[in-house]
């Protein structure tokens, strides 16, 4: 189905009892959003992707874009739904897309007025939910990130093939992974992940947490 490596600015560290999550920073859209039972993504590089059900995006980050030595993935998001809007500048916190109150309040609203997070100007808007139990976050023993840029080296994908692909003047791009591969990293990473975090242990972990955050059906998707 295929995969792809998104490349974010580097995550912000939390420490919740005996986890740390790495994670989008407070007070934005938090895309990814892992703290709930099923990741969401519904805004960063988005509309760059196809974004098919069954598809892997490895979500990595490193201090510098513009010259990167490092790929550490914070988020293995394997697609199980994708959810269109009814409209893509706004959603009613009862649709039944939105899962919970939490996950309006900290992803979702940001479409709304007056913040008005990347707008779209034809394109309908759409969210994409995770599968549960396939997605998570890798890390290994001491709760560090993993870089996939080695394993990347040894299946042919040189550093300065993932510059050219993925540095843009403005942005990054995401980098499509040849099909083979993107199942043979998902299988790496499930292999050397000590530490596999997942939306149920992160729903109600969130440090500005909404009570009630009791999951809701689903509307239509695909």
């Amino acid at each position: 189905m295929g995969a792809h490596l998104i490349y974010h600015p580097k995550r912000t560290k939390t420490e919740i009892g005996k986890i740390v999550v790495y994670h989008d920073r407070f007070g934005g859209n938090e895309d990814p959003y892992l703290w709930n039972d099923k990741f969401l993504h519904t805004y960063c590089h988005i509309t760059q992707l196809k974004n098919e059900v069954g598809q892997i995006n490895f979500w990595v980050s490193d201090d510098k874009l513009t010259n990167f030595s490092h790929l550490y993935c914070d988020c293995v998001f394997v697609i199980a739904e994708k959810h269109f809007w009814k409209t893509s500048h706004f959603i009613d916190p009862n649709d039944p897309i939105v899962d919970n109150k939490q996950a309006f309040e900290h992803n979702y609203k940001w479409a709304n007025p007056p913040h008005n997070n990347h707008p779209l100007k034809k394109r309908q808007r759409y969210t994409l939910k995770a599968d549960p139990v396939r997605s998570f976050q890798p890390q290994d023993r001491d709760h560090n990130l993993i870089d996939v840029v080695p394993f990347l080296k040894k299946h042919g994908i040189s550093i300065d093939q993932l510059h050219q692909a993925m540095i843009s003047k403005v942005n990054s791009r995401p980098f499509k992974l040849p099909e083979d591969i993107g199942d043979e990293l998902y299988d790496y990473l499930s292999k050397v992940a000590m530490i596999k975090l997942k939306g149920n242990q992160l729903a109600s972990s969130h440090p500005h947490g909404i009570r009630n955050i009791q999951s809701k059906s689903q509307g239509k998707c695909c």
